[in-house]
């Protein structure tokens, strides 16, 4: 599990990296494939992994929300973000909530599992949480057959007097493992004042066919749709899961 400095002593840069509007997309993908997969009547929907609860104030209109996070110090931003949401902290492994839901949603969480086993725990886990019929809907940042070596890219983001460059590369250090390594580079400036941070994510990097065969294990039906939540089906960003919980 990740005690990457991002969702700890760095949380605060999220106030400068990322703007609501950039959840709008995903929120939509969310509704339509709801609207499109769910067998049940509810609107019950757990947000796992849900960080400082930016897809919750776009959602809370259409769904009864309660969100899990690992990290306090993200619970802490979705509180205030979302005061009328119940949000609880916990290990998506092994998080208890004592109770069922209609939708589960994991939209940024599932990658830091680092084994086929507790990628299986987790899993499990979140459909013990999702009643027969309901939809879990997770994203992987990569997989093992698409993975490119040392990819690298950047984003310039700014708020008020403060400017922010976001450097991001990833490299797999054993092909041999189920992980690679997320690194950050954070270029900061306020006022034209320099502040250089680093960060470093460690992630899995599963084959598709075992994570669906996980999935199999557990009853649920699938289908895979782009990371860019345009709805088209997989091809090369991703991949986005949309499981059925069947009967």
């Amino acid at each position: 599990m990740s005690d990457a400095r991002l969702y700890h002593d760095l949380a605060w840069t999220w106030e400068i990296l990322v703007s609501q509007e950039e959840y709008v997309q995903e929120t939509e993908f969310v509704k339509k494939m709801v609207q499109k997969y769910k067998r049940i009547t509810g609107n019950d929907l757990l947000d796992v992994g849900c960080g400082g609860g930016h897809h919750d104030l776009l959602l809370k209109s259409d769904f009864k929300i309660v969100g899990v996070d690992k990290n306090e110090r993200m619970l802490e931003f979705a509180r205030k973000r979302n005061p009328e949401i119940e949000y609880h902290q916990g290990d998506m492994r092994t998080f208890q909530l004592g109770r069922t839901f209609d939708v589960i949603m994991a939209m940024d969480m599932i990658m830091y599992n680092l084994t086929y086993a507790d990628m299986e725990r987790t899993l499990t886990n979140l459909s013990g949480h999702l009643q027969t019929g309901g939809v879990m809907i997770f994203s992987l940042e990569d997989l093992k057959e698409k993975f490119e070596q040392n990819k690298t890219k950047f984003k310039k983001h700014q708020k008020g007097n403060l400017e922010a460059v976001l450097i991001e590369n990833q490299y797999d250090p054993n092909p041999e493992d189920t992980e690679y390594e997320y690194h950050l580079i954070f270029l900061i400036r306020e006022e034209g004042k320099l502040r250089m941070e680093a960060d470093l994510h460690r992630m899995g990097l599963f084959s598709l066919d075992k994570v669906l065969e996980i999935l199999k294990k557990l009853n649920f039906r699938s289908d895979l749709y782009e990371l860019d939540f345009s709805g088209r089906e997989y091809q090369n960003e991703g991949p986005v899961f949309v499981c059925e919980k069947a009967g």
